[in-house]
């Protein structure tokens, strides 16, 4: 219910359905023009480096460098991705140009499959990054002619000043941008430094002919050797590429001046810092672009007169964004894009400069009508008009809700119900457009007032999707949502209403068995397969990434539960839990994982799909959605709670295998590293 004397909402064009329709024909590339394209040239990357031959450009003494041409390449393909991430306006312009450095620059690519390749893969980013670019300037059209003429402000209809404020000045980017500039400017010159350090050490060397060892996985080349004026045999580790890699044993000239020790014949190059010094300065100039334009914005006068606007319905999805859809659609039907509002501001009734009238204000500023019942709608006041009074530990304040703690079931329900209910607004700038959007709406979400003005950035934003009709929801949210459907479904209460029967789920005993050794066998064979050197990658890594995947294999396989008069007993990989009524709050079946959502904060997760397949076959000893429904039940339901205790033990045998599993891989990786 809106206040008497709010402001009406201003009139706009409508967003029609039939525009509706041309915006999403004109960005059916949106989708694809994301920052994942940069996983593009990154792919790219790799690939050139397998199949483009290395040590093709070699002094007199087989010593191999890069070439300018090899840097301009590989800078160009990194720049191509530093702009993609970037989402610059003009990256539609950065396929073509890398794809022309990278064919006509000498040494750039020297096989016909790398060149090939580039041609395809630079192709389909331009055709992507065009049709983005085009369909956006065309849709962007098609808005404009929609929304002339220009509508005026709420405030300057009101005849007040605009409340939004220009914002911050961009102190933090101007800075991390002059530093990365500077950087890029200490990079060549420390190179240039360090160089003339180099020379004098070759100046003073003798020459000396050192014995090639063995060369580790990062192509690092173990070279010993004897000083020139006696003493004991030292190395020395040479980061070269050699047109003929030495073999152990080999002879290789080396120039020694004390601790000092270099191959002869290594020659001074700046390519690699001056490349290195262009990348950090791109980043530092794209810093620096992006604080210019928030200064511009921020100079230009913040939502003032009058401007373009749309008349659309918005709905919130249950993460607190609002999709908008057209006017005339019918509604929650398929959102056109989604809004993330920034800073807010509200309508309120002595907003006024003198507090004696009615003004906007920043959502947050205390007015002398705080108090008043009227700030908030009717639907955002109260969610618990339907609950049994007596209901006490499913009735929470939500106006002192922590974000860490679970909704009760039918707040959560309530909360997903009002994700579907939609308001009309109005729509300022659009998307799309120079400026920030300004989105002018009534009150919709929980703690809102009645009328609300707020920021959003100018690109949009796609809706949240999923794979089922619940597609923009929360998981938390869901899971308490489904567990009131769950409880509504239950028996009344009634002297004939029976308690469930305590019962006990459980994957069959040889999954629980067998599934953590197998998974400890396989990973013990993959560390064997691959025997990778180093402490990293010989020890840690295959501990860490190998007792992971062994929980990982063994917890969907691996979990028994057992509902009885005490509460829920879980028994998991390792351990077992046990968990009252009263500290279980919801439980649910919900994107492929039985959730058990306690009051705490906390849930007990475990993969459904293969207890589902089983229960399909072997009955509804391991089905996971009856067993979320007694537990939703019995949290909710004390009624219908069992009246036994079970005296069943959990965790045999997984607890001991999965156990001995995790110490076994451990030991056998320790082992084999060592050998």
């Amino acid at each position: 219910m809106v206040a008497p004397d709010a402001p009406p909402l201003p009139s706009a064009a409508p967003l029609t359905t039939a525009a509706a329709d041309r915006w999403r024909a004109a960005h059916r590339f949106r989708r694809l023009d994301s920052r994942w394209l940069a996983l593009v040239p990154i792919a790219f990357v790799a690939f050139a480096t397998a199949v483009e031959p290395t040590g093709t450009h070699c002094n007199a003494a087989g010593i191999c460098a890069d070439t300018w041409g090899d840097e301009i390449a590989a800078w160009s393909v990194i720049a191509e991705t530093i702009l993609l991430l970037a989402r610059v306006r003009a990256r539609a312009l950065v396929p073509p140009a890398v794809l022309a450095v990278l064919w006509y620059v000498p040494d750039g690519l020297v096989t016909t499959a790398g060149r090939w390749t580039a041609v395809l893969v630079h192709v389909l980013l331009s055709v992507v990054l065009v049709g983005a670019e085009l369909g956006r300037r065309r849709a962007r059209q098609d808005l404009d002619e929609l929304m002339a003429p220009p509508v005026p402000y709420p405030w300057t209809a009101a005849g007040a000043p605009s409340p939004v404020t220009p914002g911050r000045p961009p102190v933090v980017r101007r800075a991390l941008g002059a530093v990365l500039l500077a950087v890029a400017l200490v990079i060549p010159l420390y190179g240039l430094w360090a160089e003339a350090g180099e020379a004098d050490h070759r100046g003073r060397a003798t020459a000396v002919t050192g014995t090639a060892g063995a060369t580790d996985e990062d192509g690092v080349l173990t070279v010993r050797y004897r000083p020139p004026g006696g003493g004991p045999e030292r190395t020395v580790g040479l980061d070269l590429t050699f047109a003929r890699p030495p073999q152990p044993g080999d002879a290789v000239p080396l120039l020694v001046d004390g601790d000092w020790a270099r191959a002869a014949g290594v020659e001074y190059s700046p390519v690699e810092d001056v490349f290195g010094a262009g990348l950090v300065a791109l980043t530092g100039l794209l810093v620096l672009a992006s604080a210019a334009g928030a200064e511009a914005r921020r100079r230009r006068p913040a939502f003032a007169g009058s401007a373009p606007a749309l008349a659309v319905r918005v709905r919130a999805d249950s993460g607190g964004d609002l999709l908008v859809e057209p006017l005339d659609g019918p509604p929650g039907g398929p959102a056109l894009w989604r809004l993330v509002e920034d800073e807010g501001y509200r309508w309120a009734r002595y907003g006024a400069g003198d507090g004696t009238g009615p003004g906007w204000v920043p959502q947050r500023e205390q007015t002398p009508d705080m108090e008043g019942d009227f700030l908030y709608p009717d639907y955002a006041l109260d969610i618990h008009d339907e609950e049994e009074d007596g209901d006490e530990e499913d009735h929470h304040d939500h106006h002192d809700h922590d974000p860490g703690i679970p909704l009760p079931p039918t707040e959560a329900a309530a909360r997903l119900a009002r994700a579907e209910l939609s308001v009309d607004a109005v729509l300022y700038q659009g998307p799309d457009g120079p400026e920030r959007q300004l989105l002018v709406r009534p009150g919709l979400l929980e703690h809102e007032p009645h009328w609300l003005a707020a920021v959003v950035a100018p690109a949009p934003r796609d809706p949240r999707l999923g794979r089922d009709r619940q597609r923009y929801r929360n998981p938390d949210l869901t899971v308490s949502a489904l567990t009131a459907e769950t409880v509504a479904a239950a028996p009344e209460p009634g002297p004939g209403t029976e308690p469930m029967t305590a019962r006990r789920w459980e994957m069959p005993f040889v999954l629980r068995a067998a599934a953590g050794p197998a998974a400890a066998v396989l990973l013990a064979a993959l560390v064997v397969l691959l025997d990778a050197d180093g402490w990293w990658n010989g020890l840690v890594r295959p501990l860490w990434t190998g007792c992971v995947g062994i929980l990982f294999c063994a917890r969907p396989l691996s979990w028994q539960m057992v509902v009885d008069r005490d509460g829920l007993r879980v028994a998991t990989t390792l351990r077992s839990r046990v968990f009252r009524w009263q500290e279980i709050n919801a439980a649910a079946v919900h994107r492929n994982a039985l959730t058990v959502q306690l009051r705490s904060g906390q849930d007990v997760t475990v993969a459904s799909r293969p207890a589902a397949w089983l229960a399909g076959h072997f009955g509804d000893r391991c089905d996971p959605r009856e067993l979320a429904r007694t537990v939703a039940t019995a949290a909710h339901r004390p009624d219908l709670r069992p009246s036994v205790r079970l005296p069943d033990r959990l965790g045999s045998p997984q607890h001991v295998l999965n156990r001995i599993a995790l110490l076994g891989f451990a030991a056998f990786t320790v082992v084999h590293y060592l050998r």
